[in-house]
């Protein structure tokens, strides 16, 4: 497997670091955060990538592009470099207010203001009525309407940086075809279900009715997974410019997705080049029951590790439900 480091400073010169550095780490999550990749090598002197240095790492099936944003150097001359991609300039707070807009224009709008480089944005299908954000981060308000789109599509979308280009894909996009599990690239895994963290089987939202002076309440529930679980609630403010129906729709959707016991996998394997977060892979692990027969998940959390000629991954799962089926 061919590795490559390069980079760029903002006076133009090249480094090939490829042969330079150590160890390597690329990581990548589906929801809130940009992609990020730590590397460290033995420097003579100083540090010689400084901050803002351009970054372009290659491992045979998928490219990260991305800035440097610390460096840090110990006695013996290891220099440890993190950069980010675009989606790191996204924390930046900022506020919005938009009328009949799509996923698509919100991410443009966002992406033109702050400089950033936009690929291919698939169309959702979905129109938000009106978004109004005051004094929250870009990343934020983005992963906050792509939510809303997944929950009101039924569909699964992905929003990240794909070699330096922000895009807006459908998950089949990455559907993978090599099975991984038992005797197949995992070397350890843990599984876990729980109701503590992310299960609801009440849905609550409120609004304000000005007419009134009352508030306007919302709600949904399961009485059979309240009768074996207890009382889940989940609850929230909506926005003023959301109608009843509008209201309703959405608690329907929150309870149809919460609603459920919160699978996880954390898978430890041979590296594969061109997985990340947001890909849909097949297992098999015969010794949980719910994977005994080939099933195509979805990677929640995604860290390749590269050090010498061992490429290693570590993949988080999350709630099987989301996309079911069997391959």
């Amino acid at each position: 497997m061919a590795v490559n480091l390069t980079a760029v400073t903002k006076d133009g010169r090249m480094i090939d670091y490829s042969n330079a550095f150590t160890s390597a780490e690329w990581s990548t999550q589906r929801f809130d955060a940009p992609g990020k990749l730590t590397f460290s090598g033995v420097e003579d002197t100083g540090i010689a990538l400084p901050e803002g240095t351009a970054v372009t790492f290659t491992d045979g099936g998928s490219t990260f592009k991305g800035y440097i944003f610390t460096a840090e150097r110990d006695r013996y001359g290891t220099v440890s470099y993190t950069a980010y991609d675009q989606l790191r300039y996204l924390k930046a707070n900022a506020s919005y207010s938009w009328e009949a807009v799509t996923l698509e224009q919100i991410i443009t709008d966002i992406a033109s203001d702050f400089l950033l480089t936009v690929g291919d944005l698939a169309p959702t299908g979905y129109t938000f009525p009106s978004l109004i954000k005051e004094n929250e981060t870009c990343l934020d308000i983005i992963f906050d309407a792509l939510s809303q789109v997944i929950h009101n599509t039924g569909k699964i979308w992905l929003f990240y940086d794909d070699a330096g280009k922000l895009v807006l894909r459908e998950a089949s996009a990455l559907q993978t075809s090599g099975v991984i599990g038992d005797g197949s690239m995992m070397t350890d895994y843990t599984y876990k279900r729980d109701i503590d963290s992310e299960t609801y089987n009440r849905v609550k939202l409120v609004k304000p009715n000005k007419e009134s002076g009352r508030t306007d309440v919302y709600m949904y529930e399961d009485t059979d997974s309240i009768r074996k679980w207890g009382l889940l609630q989940y609850y929230d403010k909506v926005e003023n410019n959301l109608n009843a129906a509008q209201i309703e729709q959405n608690a329907q959707a929150y309870l149809k997705y919460y609603n459920r016991v919160l699978q996880s996998l954390t898978i430890e394997a041979m590296g594969v080049p061109g997985i990340r977060a947001g890909s849909i892979i097949p297992v098999l692990i015969r010794d949980v029951q719910e994977l005994t027969v080939n099933r195509v998940l979805l990677v929640d959390k995604c860290s390749h590790s590269y050090e010498g000629n061992y490429h290693t991954m570590t993949l988080d799962v999350k709630s099987f439900s989301q996309l079911g089926g069997e391959t």
